[in-house]
């Protein structure tokens, strides 16, 4: 619970800014149209209205999920590596903003790509046959881990933007 409640917080926190509230409406809706987009340029012959008439509701559902857990890991990086570079310009900050960027994109391309056997195949066709086919057997596993990186990294950034120290958040919990 503790963890909802830090995430939660620190949601507060970053869309107290009026621009990044509006920056993680349009990265949602960004993220959402990449997530179509990539399978309608991938696979020849591909529309955007065919794509969309293939999906399940299972598949929004999911492609809805990733685009605004990726927004929200990228709007609250953004506001981290602002407040950061405001403070200090060191090549630490730069670093762990870069990989938190960087695991968010990852747990996000993983999930929809995934969930699409045609984007499966077409993403991922330089893996073989037995690659693809492993790819499809697994392919909500593979979403529901991309999902829990992307929860596991908003509760890293939280940490970061509400800046809770290790040792105190350790020494609450064994109190």
């Amino acid at each position: 619970m503790h963890y909802i409640s830090l995430v939660t917080l620190a949601i507060k926190n970053v869309f107290k800014e009026k621009k990044l509230l509006i920056s993680f409406g349009i990265l949602t809706f960004v993220a959402l149209w990449f997530f179509i987009y990539i399978p309608v340029k991938k696979i020849p012959g591909n529309t955007f209205s065919f794509q969309t008439s293939i999906f399940t509701l299972e598949d929004w559902f999911l492609l809805v999920i990733l685009s605004l857990l990726t927004s929200l890991s990228l709007t609250m990086n953004l506001f981290v590596i602002k407040r950061e570079l405001k403070n200090t310009l060191t090549r630490s900050t730069i670093n762990r903003g870069g990989f938190s960027v960087i695991s968010g994109i990852i747990g996000a391309i993983f999930g929809p790509t995934a969930s699409c056997a045609s984007c499966v195949g077409s993403i991922f066709g330089f893996l073989g046959v037995s690659g693809v086919f492993f790819l499809l057997k697994y392919r909500m596993l593979i979403v529901v881990l991309s999902i829990l990186i992307m929860l596991y990294t908003l509760y890293l950034t939280s940490i970061r933007v509400l800046r809770v120290c290790n040792i105190e958040r350790y020494s609450k919990g064994r109190s």
